[in-house]
């Protein structure tokens, strides 16, 4: 996979959590995932399609206390549980979707649009990524707890 498509999401996903919620996010080294199901410790993906150029799926992967956590310092106030879950979910579809729209703007060389992004609960829970694409995962620690970026696609070849 190319690193020109890579290191945007590298910027991209420190730049978004330290602007909108003021948490300081370090990435670890990418590195190849397998392609497995379930096998992980993740609790929420935020999901969204890739297309032009290249086509794929990118997720940004967390935990339910480091998405408490950001809900916390958005700013958003909520009266029930029902309506924190919304502005939670709500919340980490747009942190996956302005990630994305910047790695993406940042990439001068490629052609490319992104879907709009789908959130998925559950321990364990399993994506069913594209056959035969690399999935890179990008871990990231913050003080709150750790995320992941993956992104999983592969180029045309116009």
């Amino acid at each position: 996979m190319d690193v020109k498509i890579i290191n945007p999401f590298l910027t991209a996903s420190a730049f978004v959590f330290k602007t909108m919620f003021g948490i300081e996010a370090t990435s670890g080294a990418p590195y190849l995932m397998k392609r497995t199901i379930g096998g992980h410790s993740w609790e929420i993906s935020g999901i969204l399609g890739l297309t032009g150029e290249f086509d794929g799926i990118i997720a940004l992967r967390l935990h339910k206390v480091l998405a408490k956590k950001m809900l916390e310092r958005s700013g958003l106030y909520y009266k029930d549980e029902e309506t924190r879950e919304e502005l939670e979910s709500g919340m980490i579809a747009e942190v996956a979707n302005v990630i994305s729209g910047n790695a993406i703007s940042a990439v001068k060389d490629f052609m490319l649009d992104i879907a709009p992004p789908v959130v998925i609960y559950g321990k364990d829970h399993t994506i069913a990524w594209p056959k035969g694409y690399p999935i890179i995962g990008i871990p990231y620690t913050t003080s709150l707890g750790p995320f992941e970026v993956d992104v999983c696609f592969k180029e045309h070849g116009f």
